[in-house]
């Protein structure tokens, strides 16, 4: 049930359905959907302590954050109110995804919803189903760039950044160490979103899709192989993407209204980032620009919101979030496909956000906070860090009488102990087996035992805590943050 909560969460969020009638409209589906995620939460099996709570770096970083925005906000009871409901649904997601199926399905609902995403402006492009009324916005006020009608993507700058990281996560998904008929399913359902990305003529979407698929490739292949992908990649595609609708306008960016308009509020982001240490406060940016400049303009990039809204205490909390996710990944050691597919899968929505927040306002998105809580849960996992549910049920089988087990055929020796020393066990009313033995899996009892206590009490060392090389990175991409917020302001500025 709790499982069911948050892929409810993620329909919800990326479909709104109280857009599609007005029969909906006062329906809070959100709240519902988080209010019964909650409730199953606390009557689950096991429940909540305290230190379940700070048991990783990103648990440590997120409530920092999270309090952060609150404390630098103007009127910190409304911002408590409003960011709350994302810190709890980081707990329940963190708390919900309690082994790999899990973890692994939650990627994978993830992934199918922004196909959907993808295969609902194409179907209002076409006329073939078009509720939302999403063709005639993409023809009249879009001016035929592709939208769909909904509050989240209803520009094709925000719809086109929303599609890209689905294209390598169906990469991994569906094509990488995958049956072929598994990979059939991925190339075709690959043309939804790169044709949807292509119809929204959105040169931020295109750069993000370039750079965060090229990262994602190169992710967790020899140096040789990341080197010559990097080497490919930069000679074909900065040539190449050129060639796509609108890119040529790159190269007169000190004309172009629309850039020159994001390049003034970046200037007034930094003059806010650097004179006020708390910030304008969360969801203040365009209110205080307007009052200060009489010049009302979106950020229009989740670093320059974040850093003129929390200041420089902000960024730097939400760099070192960023910081724990890609650490984690980097350094993490699968031990299946199937884990390195998770691994991978989670790589993409932390490049994908990281690439496309400099050209769109990402920032207190409820997707930063879900795939934080994802990447969190997986380090929990891999570290032995969360009492972990089995995948599938094990299966239950009927224990057989010494008679039945005699007419058997032989079994080998296994692990050393003959098979007629396993049977007479078997045979035995009670048998008390010394610590080595009991150690050792004996699938031909038709028991694993529990390992010996000495074995039981040695637990890996594991990353749990943020440390003071944690710090000096982080304190190493604030610096380089703000130089190359500095470097897009003289490059493109008029």
């Amino acid at each position: 049930m709790d499982f069911s909560c948050i892929v409810l969460f993620l329909a919800m969020y990326y479909l709104k359905p109280q857009e599609w009638t007005s029969a909906f409209e006062s329906i809070r589906f959100v709240q519902l959907t988080m209010l019964a995620s909650i409730t199953t939460l606390i009557f689950r099996e096991r429940s909540l302590k305290l230190d379940d709570f700070f048991r990783t770096p990103h648990d440590w970083a997120m409530f920092a954050f999270f309090v952060w925005i609150v404390v630098a906000s103007p009127t910190p009871v409304d911002t408590f109110k409003e960011m709350s409901n994302r810190l709890v649904f980081y707990v329940v997601v963190i708390h919900t995804l309690t082994n790999w199926l899990r973890l692994r399905k939650f990627l994978g609902w993830w992934t199918a919803f922004i196909v959907i995403i993808a295969a609902l402006a194409l179907m209002g492009e076409f006329k073939m189903f078009d509720p939302l009324g999403s063709y005639d916005l993409t023809h009249g006020r879009m001016k035929e760039r592709l939208v769909l009608n909904l509050s989240m993507v209803n520009n094709p700058n925000a719809l086109g950044h929303t599609l890209v990281p689905v294209i390598p996560m169906l990469y991994y998904f569906c094509i990488w160490k995958r049956p072929l008929f598994m990979k059939q399913i991925g190339c075709v359902a690959l043309i939804l979103p790169l044709y949807a990305l292509f119809l929204t003529l959105s040169k931020g979407g295109y750069l993000a899709a370039v750079v965060a698929t090229m990262a994602t490739l190169t992710f967790g292949r020899p140096k040789t192989v990341q080197i010559i992908i990097g080497i490919t990649f930069v000679a074909v595609a900065s040539s190449a993407i050129y060639l796509l609708p609108r890119m040529t306008e790159l190269n007169k960016a000190q004309a172009d209204e629309a850039i020159q308009g994001r390049i003034q509020s970046s200037i007034h982001g930094q003059e806010y980032y650097h004179s006020l240490p708390y910030g304008v406060g969360q969801g203040n940016f365009v209110k205080v620009q307007f009052e200060q400049h009489n010049f009302k303009k979106a950020a229009h990039s989740t670093f320059v919101q974040t850093g003129a809204e929390l200041g420089k205490t902000g960024m730097f909390l939400f760099l070192l979030i960023l910081w724990c996710c890609i650490r984690t990944l980097m350094f993490a050691k699968t031990q299946t496909p199937e884990q390195e597919r998770v691994r991978r899968l989670l790589f993409v929505l932390v490049i994908s956000f990281v690439v496309s927040g400099w050209m769109v306002d990402f920032a207190y998105r409820a997707t930063f906070f879900m795939f934080v809580a994802a990447i969190g849960a997986f380090h929990r996992h891999l570290h032995g860090l969360m009492e972990i549910k089995p995948d599938a049920e094990p299966v239950k089988s009927k224990s057989l009488s010494p008679a039945w087990s005699a007419r058997m055929l032989p079994i080998p020796s296994v692990a050393g102990v003959p098979a007629a020393v396993a049977m007479q066990i078997e045979a035995a009313p009670e048998v008390v087996l010394s610590p080595k033995l009991a150690s050792r899996p004996m699938p031909w009892l038709g028991r694993s035992p529990e390992p010996a206590p000495e074995q039981a009490a040695a637990k890996p060392k594991f990353w749990n805590r943020l440390t003071l090389m944690d710090v000096v990175v982080t304190l190493v991409l604030l610096e380089l943050t703000g130089r190359f917020w500095i470097y897009t302001i003289e490059q493109f500025g008029g």
